[in-house]
């Protein structure tokens, strides 16, 4: 089997683990910009800092993403799709928190089947803050432990640079900005995007 061969199988693997949608898409495609990793910290997300995966604690700033990335050819790109009501109103951080940790869940074993697979330098990059913790218990690398999930944890793309705006409409997926004073009825639709660099 050929590479082109193992990330088709790849992108297979990550609907059969329930992404609504993934693409091989070529490095070139991948945006990194200063701007989408700002966004962090202006205005300020409520889980800035919060854990290692965040910044200023993520050492993946745009300079070493975009170097990270230039030593790979490929990736799989996915989409899970999520109700919106989870992701609007008062409630949403503690509604969201099952799907973040099912698009974790997908970007995590992705990366362990490229992995064994043939792709030791496999690298995900899942979205939002890190809900394998947060927001039970504070994040115990901020605390001088180790990671209490390191298979699992991955860091969210817009932390590392990523603008997953562009990216997500360079391959045709709909993607809506939803902020804390949109309402319901004016977001037509919400997902969380994660990536997967392979070879």
């Amino acid at each position: 089997m050929n590479n082109m061969e193992k990330l088709e199988e790849l992108r297979r693997f990550a609907e059969e683990l329930g992404a609504d949608r993934a693409v091989v898409v070529p490095t070139s495609d991948l945006v990194i910009r200063t701007t989408a990793w700002a966004k962090c910290f202006v205005p300020a997300c409520k889980f800035y800092g919060s854990s290692i995966m965040c910044p200023p604690h993520n050492p993946l700033t745009p300079d070493v993403t975009a170097r990270i990335v230039s030593e790979f050819r490929h990736g799989i790109l996915l989409q899970l799709d999520a109700k919106v009501d989870d992701f609007v109103g008062d409630q949403w951080r503690k509604k969201h928190v099952t799907t973040e940790l099912k698009h974790k869940e997908i970007v995590a074993k992705l990366e362990g089947r490229a992995f064994y697979m043939g792709f030791p330098l496999a690298m995900g990059f899942a979205a939002g803050e890190c809900s394998l913790c947060l927001p039970h218990t504070t994040c115990s690398v901020l605390k001088g432990r180790d990671c209490t999930h390191p298979l699992q944890a991955r860091p969210a793309m817009e932390a590392c640079g990523f603008d997953v705006f562009t990216i997500a409409r360079r391959v045709g997926w709909k993607i809506v900005p939803i902020g804390h004073e949109s309402k319901q009825d004016a977001v037509p639709c919400a997902s969380l995007i994660g990536l997967v660099l392979v070879v």
